[in-house]
């Protein structure tokens, strides 16, 4: 089995096809899962003339490319809801937005399979090894999984954990990107896959059979 993990698209969906275009010419066995924050949501509210009630306005006030022709195929495979979805639901009655848009709303929190989680990851908390790292906390019930993928913070990653003493030790790995990791050193691994919305895009693939891990960024000749 292989997953090809996507994530924080931010309505980046020229970048996110040409994603999806590279993995299924190139991984064409490759199950895709969406690991949340389809949409860029801005929060633009407009009060009314007396400044106390907000009015209603249409999606396009508040979704970058809510009418995009890619948000079709992105329905073809799962995913998980990310904050911006969460916001997008504060902002709007589920009534106004168009079906298309609130397939994503109903993501579930997270995705499960045998040892393996699949979460946006802002649920969870988070903490700072250094200025320029973070990292999620494996905690209570996540105890059960072994490799943990998630996105988030547009930081794609590796993690090692082992649980020594009753205390979870995290050490940072090196990735080097189209070369592919195995997943057997450690008692339990952070994945962050990378995030569509930077450029160069970026994303990761799993390989059950080889239980490995591999990063990969959208050429130059593809941008």
């Amino acid at each position: 089995m292989k997953i090809a993990l996507i994530g924080d698209i931010h309505s980046r969906f020229a970048q996110a096809e040409q994603v999806v275009t590279t993995i299924r010419t190139d991984q064409t066995e490759a199950e895709i899962i969406c690991m949340g924050d389809v949409f860029e949501v801005e929060k633009k509210p407009v009060y009314s003339a007396d400044e106390t009630a907000i009015e209603p306005k249409p999606l396009s006030n508040y979704v970058m490319n809510s009418t995009h022709s890619f948000i079709h195929t992105l329905n073809t495979f799962p995913g998980v809801i990310g904050n911006q979805e969460e916001k997008l639901m504060k902002l709007m009655p589920s009534v106004k937005i168009p079906e298309h848009i609130t397939i994503f709303l109903g993501y579930p929190r997270e995705i499960t399979k045998g040892d393996l989680l699949f979460i946006h990851g802002h649920q969870l908390s988070w903490v700072e090894r250094d200025p320029d790292v973070f990292h999620p906390l494996i905690e209570n019930e996540m105890l059960t999984y072994r490799l943990f993928f998630y996105g988030h913070n547009h930081d794609q990653r590796l993690f090692g954990v082992n649980h020594v003493n009753g205390e979870m030790l995290y050490e940072e790995i090196p990735i080097q990107l189209g070369i592919s990791i195995r997943l057997d050193k450690y008692e339990k691994y952070l994945i962050n896959v990378g995030d569509i919305k930077s450029t160069p895009s970026k994303w990761a693939i799993y390989c059950s059979d080889a239980d490995t891990i591999t990063f990969y960024e959208l050429s130059p000749a593809k941008v």
